[in-house]
């Protein structure tokens, strides 16, 4: 069984990650801190590069204006 792993997001700048069981609490690049669940139905996060949550649909803070645009 495959365990998918988990991260750590900024929900503010959304330049960058880390793995969860790194130390990091806040972001290096703009000093947010960092989002480990959806924030609507709080599960993990659990791809990095990721817009919406894939359990529920709800953006990620900081990833996209607007839930209808889709920006790549």
């Amino acid at each position: 069984m495959d365990i998918e792993q988990s991260y750590k997001i900024c929900p503010k700048c959304s330049s960058f990650f880390c793995g969860i069981n790194e130390p990091d609490k806040y972001c290096s690049i703009c000093g947010e801190e960092l989002i480990e669940a959806c924030l609507k139905c709080g599960q993990p996060i659990t791809n990095p590069y990721a817009k919406f949550c894939k359990y529920c649909g709800e953006a990620y803070p900081g990833r996209i204006k607007t839930k209808n645009q889709f920006n790549i």
